[in-house]
Parts: structure tokens; C-alpha cells; sequence
């Protein structure tokens, strides 16, 4: 679909298929628009309670990932401190060369696998923290651009605008809107938001 502006200002632009073949029926574009903004202020609100929903959620998975971390930290101390043990009962005889190896090598692997679980829980940690943090600034940014839509003047700038937060969205209409009483809005507009999944 494409914008098709006339040359009479009291004549509103259409939004129309450019393909002769194509049986899409085209809309005055100020009503697209209209639907559009109010498409727009819909998907945020869902987006806002669905967020503000899982933000707790999540927020409860990270202290838990926090807690098990520490906990984590604290085993990884306890083990650093029996194999410093180890090493005064090597030299003070207590251990022969055979077991101090047998006993830190045990240790060792324990430190091991403790370092990589908490590695893993910093990561699942970090990801979270900025996939919550990239989902909480798409509300302001969204909230602008239904703000700053409507005070733009050009068409280009309107579409750059749209664009920075939709990956496309899809029109149809099957009806004319011919007779008197007849519903201008008999369209279907679908959304595709260029933003993470909550």
C-alpha cells in the first residue's frame, strides 16, 4: 500500500495498492491513520500489563538467582579453605604426597564445577537484567512516538517514525464504503512491533 496524495488541499490523501490486479480497496489515509495511533495505544497498554505482570516474576527468579550466587560464593570459600588445610597437613606430615593429591584434586573439581554453576547463574542473571531493562525503555520510546505522530508534518518524516518501532503492519479491507451510512473504518490493520517478546 502507498500514500497517494491530490493536488486539492480539501481533498485528504488515500492510501491505495499501486497494483492494477490487486483487490485490496484503498481508505482515506487520515483514517488509517486514526485506527494506526489507536492500534499503537492498545498493543501498550497489553504491553505495559504484561510487563508489569512478569517484571514481578522476574524480579523474583533474579533474587533467587542472587541468593543461589551467593550461596554458591560462600561453598567456593569453604573448599578454598580446606585446600589451604590440605597444604599445612602436608607440611606438617599429617598427609603423605599420595593423599594430599587424592584429597585437593577432589577439591579442585568441587571448585570447578561451583565456579562454572556460578557462571552460569551471573549470565542467566546479566541476560535478564538487561532483557528486563530493553523492555521496560520500549515504553517511553512507544509512548513518544503516539505523542510525536500526529506534530509531524511530512509524510517521509511520519513513515521514518513508524518505522523505528514496526517491523510492518498489514491492511485490508474487502468492502467499499460507498453508501451514506456506510463504515469508513470496514478495515482490518494488523501491527508487527519491532520489540522483544515479554
Amino acid at each position: 500500500m502507498q500514500r497517494r496524495p491530490y493536488n486539492k488541499k480539501s481533498v485528504p490523501a488515500t492510501l491505495i495498492c499501486p497494483n492494477l490486479k490487486c483487490t485490496n480497496i484503498s481508505s482515506k489515509l487520515y483514517i488509517v491513520e486514526d485506527k494506526l495511533a489507536e492500534a499503537l495505544k492498545i498493543w501498550l497498554a497489553n504491553y505495559k500489563l504484561n510487563y508489569n505482570l512478569k517484571d514481578t516474576t522476574n524480579n523474583d527468579n533474579n533474587k533467587l538467582l542472587k541468593h543461589s550466587a551467593l550461596s554458591i560464593e560462600k561453598e567456593i570459600k569453604k573448599e578454598n579453605e580446606k585446600l589451604n588445610k590440605l597444604y599445612d597437613f602436608l607440611e606438617n606430615g599429617i598427609y603423605s604426597s599420595e593423599e594430599f593429591i587424592s584429597r585437593s584434586k577432589t577439591i579442585k573439581e568441587t571448585i570447578k564445577n561451583l565456579e562454572t554453576k556460578l557462571n552460569e547463574y551471573s549470565t542467566t542473571l546479566n541476560n535478564n537484567e538487561k532483557s528486563q531493562s530493553e523492555k521496560k525503555s520500549i515504553i517511553p520510546k512507544l509512548e513518544n512516538v503516539i505523542d510525536l505522530y500526529y506534530k509531524l508534518e511530512t509524510a517521509e518524516d511520519k513513515n521514518i517514525l513508524l518505522k523505528s518501532i514496526l517491523a510492518k503492519v498489514t491492511y485490508l479491507k474487502t468492502e467499499k464504503a460507498i453508501k451514506h451510512n456506510s463504515d469508513p473504518t470496514n478495515f482490518e490493520l494488523n501491527i508487527y512491533p519491532k520489540l522483544p517478546k515479554i
